[in-house]
């Protein structure tokens, strides 16, 4: 008798559907424990629905904070970009609307624990609204760029929080499920506990029924539990495989679903914005030239009309060589004898027009000149040291030196001159503008520190924020340094 009833809960224990699985335990135990049976089933029905709206929270939540950083923050910028006006881009009914699912969330009687935060969120997308309301007036008014890009970064700023706060709640939606977990753990113990006053074979054939059954559902929930605190943990690789059909096998699909989902709009996020600054550095570099090629064709002209011969052919051959390495092909990496190359036909060039007052001397380690790095990261420094050192230099003019040193585990540049150098004040003014490539020096040219910050930012960008320029100045003259490693990045492209 008590061999097919055990093989019989074992066939239950392999259905799909929750529901289904209770029903057959109902039919296996009918008449022994009916009134425990139907008490278990109203009680597993209940919190699968409050498990599956927990569920359907985290997901609303997931997806107001996805439209956080991935529709208000672009819209704002198409604006301050000029890309669209500000009445027709949809702002304010994109913030309506989110506001109103954000308020339809913290009602919801499935977040009632955590409605003082959702409160927290929707004060501050008060403020989001208030920093629109700002952004439009700037508008209206017709105020500075730099005023509409300061509001934008305080948009940014309030998204990024609003979407810190909206990941608390999700974890602690996710502590919910957890501990409703528990309570189905402990509602199995307490079916247990009930079973054992029963006779003797009731408390047999229960103890075998609540083991098939609940590891079956508990063991699923557990895989679903430890997958969502692996996704509040910021895992979105994570992934659970579960046997087709039922509930849980829908909720995991949906849950892997949603993983895969906010992993490719993060990635999406992180490589369209990376190709926008790496846009907006080719177009900061494309202006590096032009002057100095109007400088450097007068040149060429004035010596072709001394009939200095040989200074032209000079010239015309450091110029071809600058330009065919400044292209590389349209790559942006190239081997360091090719940059080492590229500077010492800039100072040629330029020693040919300030041959009273500038020398250079370059020194490069041999073993390292066919390391890949980043192009056009010496040229601008040595154009900053001769326009801002050297030629503001009373009375003899001065030395550029630029250095390659092979380290231990990377390669270190350094480009130095015996200028006028810097004051404390203004070298600290300059490291800002270096950083921030905003605001005028104290003699009126924006474009004093242009190259110091074109080249810092374009090294932290493909090498990271650490990588950056190194200045120090002093009555002697100045230097600018930096460090870069002997591989280049993953992404590079390199020369053909």
């Amino acid at each position: 008798m008590k061999l097919p009833f055990y093989y019989g809960i074992l066939k239950i224990s392999r259905f799909s559907g929750i529901r289904k699985k209770i029903i057959a335990s109902y039919t296996a135990i009918f008449v022994l424990i009916l009134p425990l049976v139907i008490s278990q089933s109203v009680t597993g029905i209940r919190q699968a629905v409050e498990y599956r709206a927990i569920i359907d929270n985290i997901g609303r939540a997931n997806s107001l904070s996805t439209m956080l950083k991935t529709e208000i923050e672009p819209i704002a910028w198409d604006i301050v970009a000029g890309k669209s006006r500000f009445e027709t881009s949809g702002v304010r009914g994109l913030m309506d609307g989110i506001k109103l699912r954000m308020t339809e969330l913290r009602d919801d009687r499935h977040s009632r624990n955590n409605r003082t935060m959702m409160d927290v969120v929707l004060r501050t997308m008060t403020t989001m609204e208030r920093y629109i309301d700002k952004l439009e007036r700037q508008l209206i008014y017709g105020r500075p760029v730099a005023e509409h890009e300061s509001t934008l970064e305080e948009i940014r700023a309030v998204a990024n929080l609003m979407t810190d706060l909206m990941q608390n709640f999700i974890s602690r939606q996710l502590d919910e499920v957890s501990a409703l977990n528990e309570r189905i753990s402990a509602r199995n113990r307490h079916v247990f506990i009930l079973n054992v006053a029963l006779l003797a074979i009731v408390v047999t054939l229960g103890f075998f029924t609540v083991w098939a059954i609940s590891g079956s559902i508990s063991r699923p929930i557990e895989k679903l539990r430890r997958m969502a605190s692996r996704i509040a943990g910021g895992d979105f690789h994570s992934r659970v495989s579960m046997k087709r059909g039922g509930e849980l096998s829908e909720l995991a699909d949906s849950m892997n679903s949603m993983a895969r989902q906010i992993e490719l709009l993060m990635r999406r996020g992180i490589e369209e914005e990376r190709n926008l600054k790496i846009s907006e550095m080719k177009t900061l570099q494309a202006q590096i030239t032009p002057h100095f090629l109007y400088n450097t064709l007068d040149a060429i002209i004035w010596a072709a009309e001394s009939n200095r011969n040989d200074d032209v052919i000079k010239l015309v051959t450091a110029l071809s060589s600058f330009f065919r390495i400044t292209l590389s092909h349209g790559v942006d990496f190239i081997p360091l004898r090719n940059e080492i190359q590229h500077v010492e036909n800039y100072l040629i060039i330029q020693q040919m027009r300030y041959s009273d007052i500038l020398q250079y001397v370059i020194d490069a380690d041999a073993g390292i000149l066919d390391s890949v790095v980043l192009k056009l990261l010496l040229q601008p420094l040595v154009e900053n040291a001769i326009y801002h050192g050297i030629r503001k230099k009373r009375g003899g003019g001065g030395l550029v030196s630029v250095s390659a040193k092979d380290g231990q585990d990377c390669i270190s540049f350094c480009v130095s001159d015996t200028g006028v150098g810097m004051g404390p004040e203004t070298l600290e003014y300059a490291r800002a503008l270096m950083r921030e490539g905003a605001g005028d020096t104290e003699n009126g040219d924006r474009k004093s520190c242009y190259g110091l910050f074109n080249v810092n930012r374009r090294l932290e960008l493909y090498y990271g924020a650490e990588r950056g320029l190194s200045i120090e100045s002093g009555a002697g003259g100045t230097t600018v340094s930096f460090r870069l490693p002997k591989s280049p990045p993953p992404f590079a492209s390199r020369e053909v």
